[in-house]
C-alpha cells in the first residue's frame, strides 16, 4: 500500500540518475567545445603568425637591400621566433620561380631546389607544403602565385604559404615574384592544449554542475511536487485516488487503534449511473461525478480522507464517533439529492447509496472495513438505493423529501 511513496522514490531515484548523466554529458561536451574553440584559437594564432613572417619578407623586399642582408634578416627572424617558442616556427623559406630557395631561415638550405630530399621531414608533410613542392616538381608556371587555404586542423605540421613580389619597376629594379613558405610545428598546438585541458574540465564541471542544480532546483520545486499530486489525484474529480486513499486510510486507522481513536468508513455509489450515461452521454455523466466530488468536498472537513474508488464509487474515512457519523452521512445523503445536475438544458436529480461501518464494530483493518461497507452498500441498493445502510442490518430511515 505504499505505491505512492514507492512511485516517488523510484522517480527521484531515475531523476538523479538522469541529472548525473546530463552532469557528465554536459561536462564532457562542454570540454570538448573549449578544447575545440582553444585548438582553432591556437591554429589562427599560428596562421596569423606564418602572415607576420610573410610581411616581413614582403617588406624586405619592398626596398632596395643587398641579398646577403635580406638573408640575415629572414636567419634573424627564424631564431627570434624560435627563442620566443610562442609560435613553434620550424622554417622559414623564400621560393623564386624556378623553385629554388632564395632564402631561408636555415642558410645551408639557401638554393636548394623545394623539392630537394633534405624538405622531406614530418613537419613538412603537410597538404600545404606537399603542394607546394609537388607544384614546383611538375614545372608549372603558377606556382608563385599559390596561396595556402588555412582552414584545416594540423595534427604534424602546419604551412602557410603567401605570394610576395619584388620593388616594382618604378624603382629601377626588375619585378620579380616570390613564394614565402613558413612552416610551423603544429604539435605544439596539441601539446599546449593539454596543458589547458584540467582547466577546462575544472570549468565544465563548475559550469554543469551549476546547470544540474539549476535543473534539480526547478523539478524539485515544479515537477515533483506537481508528479506527486498527480500520482495522488483522480483527474476528473481532483480527489484523491484509490491507492493514495488506501495509504493514507492505513497510516490513519493504525494512529487511531493506539489511541482508541474512533472513525466511520463509507462507501458511495451514484445510483443508476449507467442509466445517465446511456440516456444523456459520457459527458453528463463526468457532470455527474464533478457535482458529487464538488458535495463531498463541501460536507467533509480537510482531516476527513475523501476519494473516487473507481467509475461511480467514492469512499470517504471521516473521524467520528458512530454517533456523529450518523448525522454525517444523512446529510451527505440529502446534499446530494438536493443539488440536482444541470447539464445540456437538464436537470438530473442525483441520489446515491451509501455503506457505511464504524471502527468501533469492526476494528481498524482497512480491507476489512471495505468489505463490510461494500456489503452494507450491497443492502442498500437491495431495498431501495438512495439510502444509507450500516453495517449488521442497521439501516438509517431514509427522509422523504417534497417533489
Amino acid at each position: 500500500m505504499n505505491e505512492t511513496r514507492s512511485l516517488h522514490r523510484r522517480s527521484s531515484s531515475l531523476l538523479r540518475r538522469l541529472l548525473f548523466g546530463y552532469w557528465l554529458g554536459a561536462t564532457l561536451l562542454l570540454v570538448l567545445l573549449l578544447s575545440l574553440i582553444d585548438v582553432f584559437e591556437r591554429h589562427r594564432e599560428v596562421v596569423r603568425a606564418g602572415e607576420q613572417a610573410s610581411e616581413v619578407v614582403a617588406s624586405s623586399m619592398a626596398v632596395a637591400m643587398p641579398s646577403g642582408l635580406r638573408q640575415s634578416l629572414v636567419e634573424a627572424y627564424g631564431k627570434t621566433s624560435g627563442r620566443r617558442g610562442a609560435d613553434g616556427l620550424n622554417l622559414l623559406l623564400v621560393v623564386d620561380g624556378e623553385g629554388r630557395v632564395a632564402y631561408s631561415s636555415r642558410p645551408a638550405w639557401r638554393m636548394l631546389p623545394i623539392r630537394d630530399p633534405v624538405f622531406s621531414f614530418s613537419e613538412t608533410s603537410d597538404p600545404e607544403f606537399r603542394a607546394v613542392v609537388d607544384c614546383f616538381r611538375l614545372n608549372r608556371l603558377d606556382c608563385v602565385l599559390l596561396r595556402s587555404s588555412n582552414i584545416r586542423l594540423a595534427t604534424g605540421g602546419l604551412t602557410v604559404v603567401r605570394p610576395v613580389e619584388m620593388a616594382s619597376q618604378d624603382l629601377g629594379l626588375p619585378r620579380q615574384r616570390f613564394l614565402v613558405v613558413v612552416n610551423f610545428d603544429a604539435g605544439l598546438i596539441w601539446v599546449n592544449l593539454l596543458g589547458d585541458v584540467l582547466v577546462w574540465l575544472l570549468v565544465s564541471m563548475v559550469l554543469a554542475s551549476l546547470l544540474a542544480g539549476f535543473c534539480w532546483l526547478a523539478i524539485a520545486m515544479r515537477l515533483l511536487p506537481r508528479m506527486a499530486e498527480e500520482a495522488q489525484t483522480d483527474g476528473l474529480t481532483r480527489l484523491s485516488n484509490r491507492t493514495y486513499f488506501m495509504e493514507q486510510a492505513i497510516t490513519l486507522l493504525a494512529a487511531a487503534e493506539e489511541s482508541d481513536g474512533s472513525y466511520v468508513f463509507a462507501i458511495l455509489d451514484i445510483d443508476h449511473f449507467k442509466r445517465i450515461n446511456d440516456t444523456y452521454g459520457h459527458g453528463c455523466g463526468d457532470a455527474a461525478l464533478v457535482a458529487v466530488s464538488a458535495v463531498l468536498k463541501s460536507v467533509t472537513r480537510p482531516e476527513d480522507l475523501v476519494c473516487r474508488f473507481g467509475g461511480e464509487e467514492f469512499a470517504l474515512l471521516i473521524s467520528a464517533p458512530k454517533e456523529a457519523g450518523r448525522k454525517a452521512m444523512e446529510r451527505l445523503r440529502i446534499q446530494l439529492e438536493t443539488n440536482p445536475v444541470r447539464y445540456g438544458g437538464h436537470r438530473l436529480t442525483i441520489t446515491a447509496s451509501i455503506g457505511v461501518v464504524a471502527t468501533t464494530d469492526c476494528g481498524y483493518n482497512i480491507d476489512y472495513l471495505y468489505a463490510v461497507a461494500d456489503r452494507a452498500l450491497y443492502q442498500a441498493k437491495q431495498e431501495g438505493r438512495n439510502r444509507v445502510a450500516w453495517f449488521g442490518g442497521e439501516s438509517i430511515t431514509r427522509l422523504r423529501l417534497s417533489p
